[in-house]
């Protein structure tokens, strides 16, 4: 009978138990459910607000504005590099010009010493050397080897003429390339102003909103992107460095940028010198903190093309240069070691980027040769 009793007991307190626990789990459950409702509702209800339509529209306007000023860029470059090339062209052209011009001019001379009069009598009446040269009695006068020469100094003067006027056409291009540019920086530049703004007067649902679509936005970016690098792989036996770098190579990489950046995948576009781009460049107010991506040892420098840069040498040997800082901070020394997120220098546009809009010029080094840094940065910024 005692035992009987004892185990109804027994039963009796699993139960209560399990009438307490049980609630509480639920309870519990039910509460997580209720906040994540609350907050999806709250980001539905962002996304109807005329702040959310202004972030979209404004934002999709810098990326547009952004993609169109690395076509500029990028054509500038090209320009600039056929330009280079085309007055070497001319230079060489009106130098071997000058020089067939003076043996005519000799032929001219020895006739005059031999009194050649009607040959003399056509040098003075010759507008040009080409008329001159072309001239029956010089013709008659020179040799098969100095004929040679003349007819080279027709073909290589008309030369000269056909590429200076072209360089006069590609130097307008270059001028309306600068202006249509500088409209574009002005533009960027008022567009981050504009999304700045939004951003401080926004609430935490309206926050909430702007990440998820940042995040919809960058997902897509790494879908696009890995859509390429297969496509760039099944073209090629050998994808190379467009493909980027492999994410065991980075990780725990963070975005560059501060309060992150406008960019595209410029990977590839011309450059001076007849160059083509090695890195992402990452748009962003002037003095935008730029910080470590990673931990490791840092240096500060500076050169012509990229004017004040850093260097981030992570442990794994992976090097990380940011080019185009407006400034260093005060508090770290070249060759210390920082923590990743350390502020290692301000976003501007030093060096041959002077007259562009403010930038990062951002590279990943592996092995100290240049990757596609698009698909890495895109996952982080």
């Amino acid at each position: 009978m005692v035992r009987s009793s004892a185990r109804r007991w027994v039963i009796l307190l699993l139960a209560f138990a399990l009438l307490v626990v049980v609630p509480s789990s639920a309870l519990a459950q039910t509460q997580q459910d209720v906040d994540a409702a609350e907050r999806a509702k709250g980001i539905a209800e962002a996304r109807k607000s005329k702040a959310y339509a202004a972030y979209v529209e404004v934002t999709a306007k810098l990326d547009e504005a952004v993609e169109k000023y690395e076509l500029l860029h990028a054509e500038h470059e090209d320009l600039e590099y056929r330009i280079s090339r085309m007055e070497k062209a001319v230079d060489l052209y009106q130098s071997q010009a000058a020089t067939l011009s003076e043996t005519a001019k000799s032929i001219v001379v020895d006739a005059y010493i031999s009194g050649q009069n009607r040959m003399i009598g056509s040098a003075f009446s010759a507008d040009t050397i080409q008329e001159l040269v072309t001239s029956r009695a010089l013709i008659n006068r020179a040799s098969e080897w100095e004929l040679a020469s003349i007819d080279n100094l027709d073909a290589v003067s008309r030369q000269a003429e056909r590429s200076s006027a072209e360089l006069d056409v590609r130097r307008a291009d270059v001028a309306a390339n600068q202006d249509a540019a500088a409209a574009v920086v002005e533009e960027i530049a008022a567009l981050q102003a504009q999304a700045a703004d939004i951003l401080a007067k926004a609430d935490a649902n309206l926050r909430a909103a702007i990440d998820t679509l940042n995040q919809e936005k960058r997902e897509k970016a790494l879908e696009d992107a890995r859509v390429k690098r297969q496509l760039a792989q099944k073209s090629s036996s050998r994808p190379g460095a467009a493909g980027g770098a492999d994410p065991s190579l980075t990780p725990g990489f963070i975005c560059p940028v501060q309060g992150g950046a406008s960019f595209i995948d410029s990977w590839g576009f011309p450059r001076s010198g007849g160059r083509t781009h090695k890195g992402v460049d990452m748009f962003a107010p002037r003095w935008t903190p730029l910080v470590a991506v990673v931990d490791g040892k840092v240096t500060f420098g500076s050169n012509s093309l990229g004017g004040l840069s850093t260097h981030i040498y992570a442990d794994n040997g992976v090097v990380y240069y940011y080019a185009h800082l407006q400034g260093f901070p005060d508090d770290i020394r070249s060759g210390q070691r920082v923590s990743k997120g350390t502020v290692v220098g301000y976003l501007g546009n030093t060096g041959n980027a002077r007259y562009t809009s403010p930038h990062l010029h951002f590279e990943i080094r592996p092995d100290g040769v240049a990757v596609n840094p698009y698909p890495t940065v895109r996952a982080a910024c």
